[in-house]
């Protein structure tokens, strides 16, 4: 049986994700002519695409307090690759991630299809790059997020934040939202920092047949009630990282 249900899931992710490369590409032209339209399709497209992938994995969603509305900028914590798709359904997001995801087998030119904005986190000079970036996807009304540990945590709590890319919403003024994300398996399974979580060094591919092949998981996540406004980016980061960690419910 968990053969059968790993290959038939299998199976979900690869056509769903094949006819969302299909769809985004046969949409592509409307950048040509009006690029905050084709930005406004890109973010249906995406929700579409991150609620069926991530249900696709046997998922269950719970959300609690107020999702953010276009355009917005958010952090939250980051424990697994699942975290970018769950936000996708919920919010149609643009990401800032690294820039090796480019390199991924199709998951690379589909991020580059969705306008996911890529760091190159060996050159400390990128971060002009990139912070133009966020203010233009801002200025297109795209909802920014950023994961604001720098990378994939355990989960047994949430790291302090970095501070460098959250500077350009404290150069705009920009309410910062934030959000909590964690995980529970289900009775039966193992638990969700080994199942879901994937801090521990093993291939990708790997992680995602040993995922598919158990029954499922719930994923939490907990919306803070208001942004939060900072004029200093280091006290920001500071107040956001607290204000997530009382939100997060750690993995055991």
């Amino acid at each position: 049986m968990p053969y059968v249900r790993m290959c038939a899931r299998f199976t979900v992710l690869i056509v769903w994700t094949a006819f969302i490369a299909v769809l985004r590409v046969s949409v592509w032209p409307m950048v040509l002519v009006n690029e905050r339209l084709d930005r406004r399709l890109r973010r249906a497209i995406v929700r579409l695409w991150g609620l069926i992938f991530f249900r696709a994995f046997g998922a269950r969603v719970v959300i609690e307090g107020p999702k953010p509305k276009h355009p917005f900028y958010l952090v939250c914590n980051h424990v697994t690759y699942m975290d970018p798709w769950l936000l996708n359904g919920l919010v149609g997001a643009t990401f800032v991630a690294k820039g090796d995801i480019t390199k991924w087998p199709i998951l690379g030119f589909l991020s580059k299809a969705l306008h996911t904005i890529f760091v190159d986190r060996s050159s400390r000079r990128d971060t002009v790059r990139v912070n133009e970036l966020i203010e233009h996807a801002m200025a297109m009304g795209d909802g920014l997020v950023m994961f604001a540990e720098g990378g994939i945590s355990r989960g047994l709590d949430v790291e302090p934040f970095k501070s460098s890319l959250i500077q350009p919403a404290v150069a705009a003024g920009t309410p910062v939202h934030y959000a909590a994300i964690s995980y529970r398996t289900h009775e039966g399974c193992p638990p969700a920092s080994q199942l879901v979580g994937w801090w521990k060094p093993e291939p990708l591919m790997y992680h995602i047949r040993r995922l598919l092949r158990h029954r499922g998981f719930t994923a939490t996540v907990r919306f803070g009630e208001a942004p939060i406004v900072g004029s200093d980016r280091k006290e920001l980061a500071r107040r956001l990282h607290e204000a997530v960690r009382a939100l997060y419910e750690p993995m055991p």
